[in-house]
């Protein structure tokens, strides 16, 4: 093997392990700073361990490994790699016993003042190098030309490789701060959900508390019921979101009409309470689909409640509530004469954390789409400024 054949070799040697250190930093979603550690270590002993075994007498290189130890600031590490080197150094390169173990004693010495900050990374390399070049002018007997080719190569190596190394360390910090950085995000996200989600269940329970009465038995048959509905809603919300994944959808074979009837009864209040008409014709077929119950029926109040806030100082105010079947799909139209929306408003209704609501957190649209589409279903908002909104929902029908 030639000389440059053997640089180049070992510069392989050195690196590889590094390198698959740094990926598998970068691309492990659940990686701690103690297994950050724990693989680096492991990295920079196979370096060392692959110069010795195959790298050729490798006589300067094989020191690379240890550099990067002692930037890093693993003292343990750096002196078992102190105690790998001079081994090879004296039993496979036949060195002098005393010389090696004084030069990383003095190795070491210098590492503890750049530990405790007494000199800077910058100088600590370059007296490094230049002691391991001296050194290793004095292995070679005084063969100026031979130590200084190799010196020169050295450092020049070194240099390099810590370079790189340190630019890919910077490009891997980089990417596992973005990994953090989304999971605040989906943090951020699901507690603005779970937010906006329990906040309709519970003003619906208030809503009905504020008017029972417990001498009234009309009362106790009627909101009860509701009330407990609601409440159970808001808990499956919740258990839903304590694990911070996509929501799960409990499918099953349910009838249209009842879902519609039941989330039209729990607005029949507030609609007579805001004198907004409700048109809304119940039909003799039954309709059935394979649907999550809890989570329809979340997408609608949804739905509706946002209709209610378009119709706020709409004369002859007015919601139509419609279904059909369409070429096997279900197909719910929820229209209201509101304030309606603009192009603008339109492009961005499925938009996370997008509201024109003074109060609002933007999430309960792109919460039904996401619900609806997980139902293998469409949600459509169509609408004009000053003209009205309408909500058309695409499910398909169960086949039974």
């Amino acid at each position: 093997m030639s000389f440059i054949d053997t640089i180049i070799v070992n510069i392989i040697y050195i690196t590889f392990p590094v390198l698959c250190y740094l990926f598998y930093v970068s691309h492990n979603e659940n990686f701690s700073k103690k297994n950050n550690e724990l693989f680096l270590e492991i990295a920079l002993f196979s370096s060392v361990y692959l110069c010795m075994k195959m790298g050729n007498k490798s006589v300067l290189l094989i020191n690379i490994p240890l550099i990067i130890s002692f930037i890093k600031k693993r003292s343990v590490c750096s002196i078992v790699l102190e105690l790998l080197i001079m081994t090879y150094y004296i039993v496979i390169l036949e060195y002098n016993l005393v010389l090696v173990i004084a030069e990383y004693i003095f190795y070491y010495f210098i590492y503890l003042i750049y530990k405790d900050r007494n000199l800077t990374k910058k100088y600590f390399i370059i007296l490094f190098l230049i002691l391991k070049v001296i050194m290793n002018y004095v292995y070679n007997y005084g063969n100026l030309n031979l130590a200084l080719i190799n010196g020169i190569l050295f450092i020049l190596i070194s240099i390099l490789i810590l370079y790189l190394l340190q630019k890919a360390l910077d490009i891997a910090s980089i990417h596992m701060s973005l990994k953090d950085i989304e999971k605040e995000k989906q943090i951020r996200n699901s507690l603005f959900k779970i937010t906006h989600e329990i906040k309709n269940p519970i003003a619906v329970c208030k809503g009905y508390l504020d008017m029972f009465d417990k001498n009234n038995t009309k009362h106790v048959d009627k909101f009860i019921p509701i009330i407990k509905s609601e409440i159970n809603r808001t808990l499956t919300i919740l258990n839903d979101f304590m694990e911070f994944s996509k929501i799960k959808l409990n499918l099953e074979i349910m009838d249209i009409e009842l879902l519609l009837s039941e989330v039209l009864e729990t607005f029949a209040n507030l609609l007579n309470e805001k004198s907004i008409k409700l048109i809304y014709d119940v039909k003799d077929d039954e309709i059935f689909i394979n649907g999550d119950y809890n989570r329809l029926k979340q997408v609608l109040i949804n739905i509706i409640k946002n209709s209610i806030e378009a119709l706020e100082g709409i004369e002859n105010s007015k919601i139509s509530v419609d279904y059909n079947i369409y070429n096997n799909n279900l197909i719910i139209s929820i229209m209201d004469n509101g304030v309606g929306m603009n192009d603008e408003i339109k492009s961005k209704i499925f938009d996370a954390f997008y509201t024109t609501k003074k109060c609002g957190t933007g999430l309960g649209v792109s919460l039904s789409k996401e619900i609806i589409e997980g139902h293998n279903g469409q949600i459509e908002y169509i609408s004009s400024e000053n003209k009205g909104t309408l909500v058309k929902i695409t499910l398909p029908v169960a086949i039974l």
